[in-house]
């Protein structure tokens, strides 16, 4: 009987830490952040050739879902860019009257994470992605206007730590190594840089605010 007891304990008590997981089966997740990124930004002809490459400091603002498949696999979306300020003469061949331009660059990743550390409060997970990428840039000079698109495909690994401050609400940062490469190919309205591949890699901070909606 006292062994009955102690069984029926043991699983309450282990259900109860379940429960309490910050991450479970079920888990339905939502964040934004706001981060840094710190890359190797090149471009090269059709024939691989680098035309021009720099380190480049970019602005990162993403959005992310994840649901939980078990306690510690969930999978996910990702939707996300990063602005990069560049000399257009270096990198795309034109020109506007000395002026950098701004470059815009998006991304929508299928995400796997694996959480290996997680309590009642803290979550810390494994993050792998994989998905398509684009680089525009588009703006006006005394010549007219420029534009310059580009389509590829982007993968990216890192590590995200989660605290929840209330129930739900969460505060986490991520740190990630990325590389991404697109091509113009079958891009017909570019006014500039046809044929010019763009190649970004490097390493993203990220920081923000989370929500669990389930569970």
């Amino acid at each position: 009987m006292k062994s009955v007891f102690l069984s029926c304990l043991a699983l309450t008590c282990f259900a109860a830490n379940i429960h309490a997981q910050a991450f479970r089966k079920g888990s339905l997740l939502v964040s934004i952040s706001e981060g840094a990124v710190y890359a190797n930004y090149h471009t090269s002809n059709q024939s691989g050739d680098v035309i021009h490459k720099n380190t480049n400091n970019g602005d990162r603002d993403p959005i992310t879902v994840e649901y939980g498949l078990t306690n510690h696999w969930g999978v996910g979306i990702n939707f996300g860019g990063d602005i990069f300020t560049v000399n257009p003469s270096n990198f795309y061949n034109f020109h506007t009257d000395g002026k950098d331009v701004k470059v815009l660059t998006s991304e929508a990743t299928a995400d796997v994470h694996y959480h290996f550390f997680v309590t009642k409060r803290a979550d810390i997970s494994a993050v792998g992605s994989l998905g398509v990428a684009g680089v525009s840039i588009e703006g006006n000079t005394g010549d007219g206007k420029y534009k310059y698109n580009a389509m590829g495909h982007i993968v990216r690994g890192g590590v995200q730590a989660r605290y929840y401050i209330l129930k739900r609400l969460n505060a986490h940062a991520m740190v990630t190594a990325f590389s991404s490469h697109c091509t113009t190919k079958d891009v017909a309205d570019n006014t500039v840089g046809n044929n010019i591949s763009t190649s970004i890699s490097g390493l993203a901070w990220e920081i923000g605010l989370g929500y669990r909606i389930l569970r």
